[in-house]
């Protein structure tokens, strides 16, 4: 077919995505494995200490909704079991290779919510004796898992800087696993030809903003202790991204500048240009925010703007470049609405639970070294 759309297949016309767009709920949900790698990386070496609660409750409760997505991919919620019990983790005679999507559902997430959540737990659990005392809400008793002095605080260091290191293995796992589907997916024109997108991917990240946004929600205080140890990051991250997406629109005018393969990317570039003023403008609003601290609140928004711009760019519009590489596709609202209304309910599971995390857990914990 060739008219009026360029040339593409028919089935693609029937169905212009070949995946669905409720995957990209990943791009916010995920964030919570980022949150959790940033938590126990900084625990392990001694850095953004008042960040790590807010860090903590906010990732595990991202992560912990995070198959929801897939879930919601599939249309069938009655066979979401099978993910557990008919993992194909191991080749057989009768299915050969490793599925990849079974090994991160199956293995690797049961295994990094556990070490998370019981590193969250010893994290919390003198800070919650000591709530418990001030309130005497029996919960509270019970989620300091016995943990009554410092001293019984202290001997967990050991234990908890080995959870943290083991949990680093699958959640790496999972950090890359969304990018790693999206490269080896090679009838996609655009995904195919996207070079830099793993590391656009990874680095257009919306974890330390919604955390900046958190803090802005909680309080002054805390706000204030946060901005000093996420502002490094506010300035150098969205950097880097807009450097990343320039190399790759360079590299695609490159090859493809003038050819009629350079209508299928075309608009994927034209959202990367807003994306990349947008990711500079969040780092200068970040340097501003050193003197003048309202403007940490207009940095984390656009951030956070221009990091899920990026994401949709990757994963939704990317889709809508044809395989033959000479026509751009993009799905109407009667297609895009029901998935829209499956992505805000999987991000308001996820939102919901940071906030009854972030309600019961202490957002400051003292050094009790």
């Amino acid at each position: 077919m060739t008219y009026p759309l360029g040339y593409l297949y028919p089935n693609e016309l029937a169905k212009p995505l070949v995946w669905s767009p409720a995957l990209f709920t990943y791009a916010f949900i995920i964030s919570g494995i980022e949150l959790l790698i940033l938590a126990f990386v900084a625990y392990l070496l001694g850095r953004l200490k008042k960040a790590i609660p807010l860090l903590l409750t906010i990732g595990l409760a991202f992560f912990t909704v995070v198959l929801l997505g897939p879930l919601s991919d599939l249309k069938n919620p009655d066979r979401a079991p099978l993910l557990f019990t008919n993992a194909h983790i191991l080749p057989t005679e009768t299915l050969p290779g490793v599925s990849l999507i079974a090994l991160a559902g199956a293995v690797m997430w049961p295994l990094a919510w556990v070490l998370a959540a019981l590193f969250t737990l010893l994290y919390f659990s003198y800070p919650m004796h000591v709530k418990y005392m001030a309130t005497r809400n029996p919960l509270y008793k019970i989620l300091s898992l016995g943990v009554s002095t410092p001293e019984r605080y202290k001997a967990l260091k050991p234990l908890l800087k080995v959870l943290a290191a083991l949990a680093l293995i699958p959640l790496a796992f999972w950090a890359v696993y969304p990018p790693m589907l999206y490269v080896i997916q090679t009838n996609l024109f655009i995904w195919q030809n996207w070079t830099l997108l793993p590391v656009i991917y990874l680095t257009a990240t919306v974890d330390t903003f919604l955390v900046a946004l958190a803090a802005w929600i909680i309080g002054h205080k805390l706000r204030e202790e946060l901005e000093a140890s996420l502002t490094p990051i506010h300035v150098a991250a969205p950097i880097a991204c807009a450097a990343f997406l320039l190399v790759q629109i360079g590299l695609w005018l490159n090859i493809f500048g003038g050819s009629p393969f350079y209508t299928s990317l075309a608009p994927v570039v034209d959202w990367s240009y807003v994306a990349i003023g947008l990711f500079l403008l969040t780092s200068a609003l970040s340097l501003i925010a050193l003197k003048f601290h309202a403007a940490s609140l207009v940095a984390s928004l656009t951030g956070l703007v221009a990091a899920i711009l990026t994401k949709w760019n990757i994963i939704v519009r990317a889709q809508a470049g044809m395989r033959s590489g000479l026509a751009f596709l993009e799905p109407g609202t009667e297609y895009l609405m029901p998935e829209i209304r499956l992505i805000v309910g999987i991000a308001a599971a996820g939102v919901f639970l940071a906030i009854v995390l972030t309600s019961i857990f202490p957002l400051e914990v003292k050094d009790y070294d």
